[in-house]
């Protein structure tokens, strides 16, 4: 309780700091190259190099309870992704531990936008933060992050995984951690295809000029849909179902699940599931708090955070066809298109406007190589 408090307080002297930070970078222009540190070889796998601390220090009386914010929608629904991998991580690492480390999801945006709990995670006031790997582009050094969060750079979940093994993680989350103190510490859970709502049809993509879509805190996605003709904007998830209702706007980005769970068919009746960016959840966790852990502590992190990513996964799976039949139940129009028009239309924009600008030449179809080898 004493950690809860302490942090929260923490979260409000962060929070207005953060308030004054400068404005969003015009989204036609390729990101301000920041300068990175050189950093030693990564070690595969993605996982931070570095030795080991002295441990949490966690007792079975009080235990060490890793505290995670998030930025969605908060909710006690015990088959939501993130509510099933919150109370398996908790649960596995208490075992695990033997009741001396613990997890704790606090979601909502308690904790601010991304950018302030980013910020808190590099001041060493919050453990945690779980979130899609395209966030990190806020990030100092991240550029390459860019090319993960690019249309169709994965064909399924499969690839995302070889991607997640490879080298060419490895070297990027290393970058992370060497110029902002935040290490990748594992991943959360996959979640489903990203698609389409709106308050009209939306087949071709051609129909997506001048649509004012809300789009996630990520300017990958800004960016994307800016060069796709469209107007996106950044809405908190939490004022989402508002927006779209008054006409502030038109379209939202998410998958399926996330959607239905705010009711967004209520306001935003077409659904394309055009599949374009394969998401994931990962765990960015503050570098102070990674180097308290000693080799046992992280080995039940490992242990217990690969149960939690399983869980998330089936939990997301299990409630798609749900989901979906509730927009047709209410009205909704699943959307039929040509996906590969779509994919063509998106690929030829990532090769034109984002290679070898926003990130390494090249790297777009290093990743996509990974499925094909």
């Amino acid at each position: 309780m004493k950690k809860r408090i302490a942090l929260l307080l923490a979260a409000v002297m962060t929070l207005s700091l953060a308030a004054c930070a400068p404005a969003a970078a015009d989204p036609t222009s390729p990101p301000p190259s920041a300068p990175a540190q050189q950093s030693e070889a990564p070690v595969p796998s993605g996982e931070p190099a570095g030795n080991y601390g002295p441990g949490l220090g966690g007792t079975t009386g009080s235990p060490y309870v890793i505290t995670a914010g998030c930025t969605a929608p908060n909710t006690t629904d015990p088959t939501n992704g993130f509510v099933r991998a919150h109370q398996v991580l908790n649960e596995r690492l208490m075992e695990l531990s033997g009741g001396t480390m613990g997890f704790e999801l606090v979601m909502g945006g308690v904790y601010g936008s991304t950018v302030q709990h980013f910020a808190q995670l590099k001041a060493g006031t919050l453990d945690a933060f779980i979130s899609g790997f395209d966030v990190a582009t806020n990030l100092t050094g991240t550029e390459d992050f860019y090319a993960v969060a690019m249309p169709f750079v994965f064909d399924n979940d499969e690839h995302m995984d070889m991607f997640l093994e490879s080298d060419l993680w490895a070297q990027m989350t290393e970058s992370l951690r060497a110029n902002n103190g935040i290490v990748y510490a594992g991943l959360y859970g996959h979640q489903l295809p990203r698609i389409l709502t709106s308050t009209r049809e939306i087949v071709h993509p051609g129909d997506v000029a001048g649509l004012k879509i809300r789009v996630p805190e990520s300017d990958v996605q800004i960016r994307v849909w800016t060069q796709a003709g469209a107007s996106p904007m950044q809405i908190a998830a939490t004022e989402m179902y508002s927006a779209l209702d008054t006409g502030v706007a038109d379209a939202q980005e998410n998958d399926i699940v996330g959607s239905g769970s705010l009711k967004i068919y209520e306001v935003c009746p077409y659904y394309t599931e055009i599949d374009y960016i394969r998401q994931c959840l990962m765990v960015y966790m503050s570098e102070i708090t990674w180097n308290k852990m000693n080799e046992q502590e992280r080995g039940w992190w490992k242990e217990a955070l690969a149960d939690a990513c399983e869980a998330c996964s089936e939990a997301y799976l299990s409630k798609y066809s749900e989901a979906k039949q509730a927009v047709i139940d209410s009205g909704g129009t699943i959307v039929e298109f040509d996906y590969e028009e779509w994919k063509e239309f998106f690929t030829n924009i990532v090769l034109s406007e984002f290679d070898g600008k926003y990130f390494r030449a090249g790297l777009y179809e290093e990743i996509q190589a990974l499925y094909k080898k």
